[in-house]
């Protein structure tokens, strides 16, 4: 079996060796499992969910590594995923493969609100809920206080929308394919958009504060614009500068994209 591993670098200092995140100093490794997802605090925690289902919160120490030197200490694990954790969201939320989402008190890592996943095209199924593993999670902040929200995606082909406060699902589009991957970025106004890289090496550019909610704006396909990634799927998509925005796929691209024109929003 493959430990996971995580390792910090000090860009201050780049040449020295990483951190590497310990469970302790017998379990030399950040989890038992590969790591899927990270996220880091502006006060330096770091929380990591990887294929064992196990969400773990790390802290600095500043003689928390090996013999005394600058290291991460684990603080706590939170257990209740059946499939490997694949996103976190600063506001608590951490989504998995077994498709559900499960908002966490970081303070003392219980579990607060459990969205369960369903069966596809179950009968009297609840609405909202997502029925294939869950791929991503953004938090969103609506401009002028609109609200506090998290997007999470799926491999049942949706993105969803909702409320950070209560778990409500506001919003919910399917994209005819699995969504592999999302990062919210901007046009040049600075209406903030959602990217959505799918399944078949496609991407979409979606609206968020958009009326209605999630309105498809682009969408970026090889076959039609001879540009792009001609295998899926895309595995990341990140925002850069200048209204520009980072894909990789398995076809082996990176691809990097601008945003110059106006979406009417």
């Amino acid at each position: 079996a493959k430990a996971g591993m995580v390792h910090s670098w000090n860009l201050n200092a780049a040449q020295d060796p990483p951190m590497e995140l310990w469970m302790s100093p017998m379990a030399k490794y950040a989890g038992s499992g590969r790591i899927r997802s990270l996220w880091t605090t502006a006060d330096g925690s770091v929380f990591s969910g990887g294929s064992d289902g196990i969400i773990r919160q790390w802290a600095f120490n500043p003689t928390g590594g090996p013999n005394g030197t600058p290291g991460f200490s684990l603080v706590k694990s939170m257990s209740g995923h059946l499939g490997a954790v694949t996103g976190l969201a600063l506001v608590g939320t951490m989504c998995g493969m077994d498709g559900t989402l499960r908002l966490w008190n970081v303070e003392s890592g219980d579990q607060v609100h459990l969205i369960p996943a369903v069966k596809k095209d179950a009968a009297n199924s609840p609405p909202g809920h997502h029925s294939g593993p869950v791929t991503g999670l953004l938090q969103f902040e609506a401009p002028n206080n609109q609200g506090s929200f998290v997007i999470s995606s799926s491999l049942d082909d949706s993105v969803k929308v909702w409320n950070a406060t209560n778990g409500e699902c506001v919003a919910s589009e399917s994209h005819g394919q699995g969504v592999t991957s999302i990062a919210l970025t901007a046009d040049p106004k600075g209406n903030p958009l959602l990217l959505c890289g799918l399944f078949y090496g496609d991407i979409m550019i979606r609206g968020t504060i958009s009326n209605p909610p999630l309105v498809l704006l682009l969408k970026l396909s090889h076959q039609y614009v001879g540009v792009g990634h001609e295998l899926g799927p895309v595995n990341d998509i990140q925002s850069g500068p200048g209204n520009t925005f980072y894909a990789v796929a398995d076809d082996g691209k990176l691809t990097v994209w601008q945003i110059t024109g106006d979406f009417g929003l």
